[in-house]
């Protein structure tokens, strides 16, 4: 119950944050143009360093095995991810944003709301099995979600699988951390430094990119509370179930969990703006799931370590 205790008080402060963004911005101190600078910054630059920084461990055979594991688990999620979504989220049922609906449904603000919260709980270890989430979110996201929004899948974004931060922060890492090489403390520290602004900066973005929503209007559409509900209740109940011979390793499987139940990404609104889909509708799913994903997030870690006491 330690780890559970740990993970509400967290996401109360990451509240606070997202407040204190969406603050700054009614006040003025953020425009929309300095929202996306900031959050290009976070996810170009912070991010990536964080993760680097993770892997700049002694290699262990305990950490290889958690990684490889942390691998398998994020194979199984997004697995299960996709399969439900696609049975839930399609054009005859669900109309001209079953495309929306469902990259949103599948897949996770894993970097900007996991990272902090799975850092907070499980520190540096944590954050270096949460890379192998990251990593397969990159992937798909750039092939089959591109594909999902677009209907077919071109060189380009398999180009940009490669090129993005997040992928070639964790290939460095990976190679670092095998090749054994630890940089030196004189480098190695303002990147610690660098890293240490994930949390906070990652936060006040949400909460501006939230204070551009109409939560109002928002709140009055059905197919909002059916997609937050299947990204952050149902798919990570039915991930838990799945994980369930997996239990014995808790910080491997807490962190995948953690990822897994993460609220809407934020690509959701920048590529279904980038080919013409209902990126208004995209930004208000991003912006009900992140709320939301305050109580949902810990709730699911409390009802794993409920199931996983019972086996």
């Amino acid at each position: 119950m330690e780890t559970v205790k740990i993970l509400i008080e967290q996401t109360a402060v990451m509240l606070v944050l997202i407040l204190f963004g969406a603050f700054l911005y009614k006040k003025g101190v953020f425009t929309k143009k300095g929202g996306k600078q900031l959050s290009n910054f976070v996810i170009s630059a912070v991010c990536p360093v964080l993760i680097f920084t993770s892997f700049q461990k002694e290699l262990d055979q305990k950490l290889v095995n958690g990684l490889l594991l942390s691998f398998l688990l994020a194979l199984i999620s997004h697995i299960v991810l996709i399969t439900f979504s696609t049975l839930i989220f399609n054009k005859k049922w669900r109309g001209e944003d079953y495309a929306v609906e469902q990259f949103a449904a599948t897949y996770s603000n894993c970097a900007f709301l996991g990272i902090p919260l799975v850092g907070a709980v499980y520190g540096s270890e944590g954050i270096f099995y949460v890379t192998a989430y990251i990593a397969l979110f990159n992937l798909l996201s750039w092939t089959h979600g591109v594909m999902l929004m677009t209907g077919n899948i071109s060189a380009k974004s398999l180009l940009n699988v490669l090129k993005a931060p997040a992928v070639i922060a964790t290939i460095a890492g990976v190679v670092f951390f095998f090749a054994g090489i630890i940089l030196p403390e004189v480098v190695l520290e303002p990147l610690e430094y660098i890293s240490s602004l994930n949390t906070p900066l990652a936060m006040i973005v949400s909460g501006i990119m939230i204070s551009q929503s109409n939560l109002k209007k928002a709140l009055k559409k059905g197919g909002l509370y059916l997609t937050c509900a299947v990204k952050l209740i149902i798919i990570p109940i039915i991930i838990i179930l799945i994980f369930i011979p997996f239990s014995e390793n808790t910080t491997v499987i807490n962190t995948a969990i953690i990822a897994a139940s993460a609220p809407t990404a934020a690509s959701t609104i920048m590529l279904a703006t980038k080919h013409k889909k209902n990126g208004v509708y995209a930004a208000e799913i991003f912006a009900v799931s992140t709320i939301a994903s305050v109580v949902t997030m810990p709730l699911m870690i409390v009802i794993a370590n409920f199931v996983y006491s019972l086996v």
